[in-house]
C-alpha cells in the first residue's frame, strides 16, 4: 500500500506493523490541500471477518465512536481523526504519537528500581482508570503499547483491542456472535481473557505483569508458574518493599475475583500505601526545544521553561546561560542571579567564577561583582586554591586575592590536581608543587594531570603512568591513554581501546573503536557506529543505539537518537 492515497486525502508512506487483525501504516495528510509540511497520522486497516452476514459496519462505527470519545477526553490516548470503509476494508485514522514504546526501556536483564516502577504504575493506572470509567477494556496492555511521547515524556496508551474484535467475529453453534480469537498477548493476558471473557481487572493483570517485567528484567513468558495455585512466581527475583510486593501480587492473581476490580481501585491502593517515587533529587538538566534552552527534573518534567539562547549544566547551585550573546547565571528555580553581561563565562569553582570581558579574563564572586579584575590573556578556574593564568606568552598561578603565587615562567601548564600541576619547560614536561618548586623534573614528552594518585605521561610515542615521586608505576607501552577514573583507565593498543587497573593489567580487553572513561559505574563505548554503555566487567549495560552520548551525572546521561536529544537513566530508560 506504500504510496497509495486513501479517500484522496491520506498518502501511505510506511508500514508500521502487521498482526492477525490487520495492518498499521504511517500516512501524510492532507493530500487534497496545498499544505506544507504535510501532517502525519496513523492508519489502521482492519481485516474483515470471514463470516459475511455479520453487521460489521454497525459494530465498526460503534467501536470507533468509543475510540473517538477516549481520545477526545484524555491527552494520553491517541485522538481518532477519521474512520471509513473503502473497497470493503475498514480504516481508522488516528493521531501519530512521535515517541518510542517501552520495549526499548524494559529490556531483558536490566531491572528497574522500585521508584521508577512506582512512577510507571501511577501514570498508567491514572490513564487506565479513565478508560475503565467508560466501561472500556483495553485488552492488550504491554510495553509495546505504551508509548513515551518525545514532546512531554508522557506515556500514551495505544492500540486498543476493542476494534480488533471486529476482525475476529464469528457465529458459534448456537448462533451467537462472538470473538473467535482471543485478543491480547500471551504472558500479559490472564486466563479469563484467553478464554474469551475479558474483564476490567484483566487490564490490571496485564499492567501488573508489565511492572513485574520491569522490576525483574525477565519476560512474563520466562517466569515460572506455581503448579498448584497457578500463580506467577516472581518475588524472589526482585528486591522491593513489602507494600509494593503486596500490590503487584494482587494485580496478577490467577483468580480474577482476587484482583483489584479495576484500575481505579489499584490506583487507590497505591496511593493508600503512600508509595511515592522517592528518587534522589538531582540538579535540573538542560534541554533544547525549538532552539531555546530550559531545564527538566529527574522525571523529565520541565521545571525551567525554554527561554535561553544557550544553557549549561548545574555543576554548582548556579548554571551559566547565554542570552543575546552575553553570559550570566541562573539558580535552580530559573531566576537570573547574575544578569547576562559577560563575553564568556564558566562555572563557579571554590567560590569564584572565570569570566571574560573584552579580550581579558578575570573572576567574579557569587554576587556577580568582580573579585579579580580582567587582566589575563588566558586563565582557568580555581582548583586547590590556585588558578592558572597567562600573561604575555608565559603561564603562572594566582591566589584568590589575584596576586601571583607562582610567577609566570612556564611555556605551558595545567591546573593543580592532587597537589601537583604539570608544566612545560624547554620542550619537556614535569610537575611542580604549590610552592612553584619542581616536584618531578621535566623529562617527559607530554604529561597530564594526576588522577587517583597516578599521572599520565608520554615517552617517545608510548603512554604510561607515574607515581607522585616521578617513578614509573605502569611503564609506557600504550599507543594512547587517558587518566584513571573509578580505578580504571582507558588505554589504546593498536587500533582498539580497552581498560586497565592500577597494576597495569587489562581489566577489559581492547575491542572498542572508541570509548570514554567510567563515570558512576558506566563507560561509553562505540560499537558498529553507535554508542552504548558498559559496566566494569566489560559487559554491555545499555545496548549501542545512540548517535552521540555523554557521561552519567547524578544518574542521568545526555544522548542523541534518531535526531532527538534525550536523557536516559542507568538502565537505559528514557526519562525525557
Amino acid at each position: 500500500m506504500i504510496g497509495q492515497i486513501l479517500r484522496q486525502r491520506y498518502k501511505i508512506i510506511n508500514k508500521l506493523a502487521r498482526g492477525g487483525f490487520g495492518e498499521t501504516y504511517l500516512a501524510e495528510y492532507p493530500q487534497d490541500l496545498p499544505v506544507m509540511p504535510q501532517y502525519k497520522c496513523v492508519i489502521k486497516r482492519l481485516i474483515r471477518p470471514q463470516t459475511p452476514d455479520l453487521d460489521t459496519e454497525k459494530r465498526f462505527k460503534k467501536e470507533a465512536a468509543i475510540l473517538f470519545k477516549l481520545g477526545k477526553d484524555h491527552l494520553q490516548i491517541p485522538k481518532l481523526y477519521d474512520f471509513f470503509e473503502e473497497n470493503r476494508e475498514f480504516y481508522l485514522v488516528q493521531e501519530f504519537i512521535d515517541g518510542q514504546d517501552l520495549s526499548y526501556e524494559i529490556t531483558s536483564g536490566n531491572p528497574w528500581n522500585e521508584a521508577d516502577v512506582i512512577q510507571l504504575l501511577e501514570e498508567v493506572l491514572e490513564v487506565l482508570a479513565f478508560v475503565h470509567e467508560q466501561k472500556v477494556i483495553h485488552r492488550d496492555i504491554k510495553p509495546l503499547n505504551l508509548m513515551r511521547r518525545y514532546s512531554d515524556n508522557k506515556l500514551v496508551l495505544i492500540d486498543f483491542g476493542i476494534v480488533k474484535e471486529i476482525s475476529s467475529l464469528g457465529v458459534d453453534a448456537q448462533g451467537n456472535i462472538s470473538s473467535t480469537i482471543p485478543i491480547g498477548t500471551r504472558g500479559y493476558m490472564p486466563s479469563e481473557q484467553f478464554h474469551g471473557h475479558p474483564k476490567l481487572c484483566s487490564d490490571v493483570y496485564a499492567l501488573g505483569m508489565t511492572a513485574i517485567q520491569a522490576l525483574t528484567g525477565v519476560s512474563p513468558n520466562e517466569l515460572k508458574i506455581d503448579p498448584n495455585t497457578l500463580e506467577v512466581i516472581w518475588q524472589e527475583q526482585a528486591q522491593i518493599s513489602e507494600a509494593l510486593a503486596e500490590i503487584l501480587t494482587k494485580m496478577v492473581r490467577y483468580n480474577s475475583q482476587q484482583r483489584y476490580v479495576d484500575a481505579g481501585e489499584a490506583l487507590q491502593a497505591l496511593k493508600k500505601a503512600a508509595l511515592l517515587s522517592s528518587s534522589v533529587i538531582i540538579s535540573p538538566k538542560e534541554i533544547n526545544i525549538d532552539g531555546k534552552y530550559g531545564y527538566i527534573d529527574q522525571t523529565g518534567r520541565i521545571v525551567i521553561p525554554p527561554q535561553f539562547d544557550q544553557a549549561w549544566r548545574f555543576l554548582t547551585k548556579l548554571a551559566v546561560i547565554r542570552q543575546n550573546n552575553k553570559f550570566g547565571y541562573i539558580d535552580k528555580s530559573g531566576q537570573l542571579v547574575i544578569p547576562p553581561q559577560f563575553d564568556d563565562a564558566w562555572d563557579f569553582s571554590e567560590g569564584l567564577a572565570l569570566v571574560k570581558i573584552g579580550d581579558k579574563f578575570g573572576y567574579i564572586g557569587k554576587s556577580g561583582q568582580l573579585a579579580i579584575l580582567p587582566q589575563f590573556d588566558e586563565a582557568l578556574n580555581f582548583t586547590e586554591g590556585l588558578a592558572l593564568v597567562k600573561i604575555g606568552d608565559k603561564f603562572g598561578y594566582i591566589d584568590k586575592s589575584g596576586q601571583l603565587a607562582i610567577p609566570c615562567q612556564f611555556d605551558d601548564a595545567g591546573d593543580f590536581c592532587e597537589g601537583l600541576a604539570w608544566v612545560k619547560i624547554a620542550e619537556k614536561f614535569g610537575y611542580i608543587g604549590k610552592s612553584g618548586q619542581l616536584a618531578i623534573p621535566p623529562q617527559f614528552d607530554d604529561a597530564w594531570s594526576f588522577s587517583e594518585e597516578l599521572g599520565r605521561v608520554k615517552i617517545g610515542d608510548k603512554f604510561g603512568y607515574i607515581g607522585k615521586s616521578g617513578q614509573p608505576a605502569i611503564p609506557p607501552q600504550f599507543d594512547d591513554a587517558r587518566g584513571f577514573s573509578e580505578e580504571l583507565a582507558l588505554v589504546k593498543i593498536g587500533s582498539k581501546w580497552g581498560y586497565i587497573n592500577k597494576s597495569g593489567q587489562l581489566a577489559i580487553t581492547p575491542k572498542f573503536n572508541h570509548a570514554e572513561a567510567f563515570s558512576e559505574g558506566l563507560a561509553r563505548v562505540k560499537i558498529g557506529g553507535k554508542w552504548g554503555y558498559i559496566n566494569k566487567s566489560g559487559q554491555l549495560a545499555i545496548s549501542p543505539q545512540f548517535d552521540h552520548a555523554d557521561e552519567f551525572s547524578e544518574g542521568l546521561a545526555w544522548v542523541k537518537i534518531s535526531g532527538q536529544v534525550r536523557y536516559i537513566n542507568k538502565i537505559g530508560r528514557f526519562i525525557y
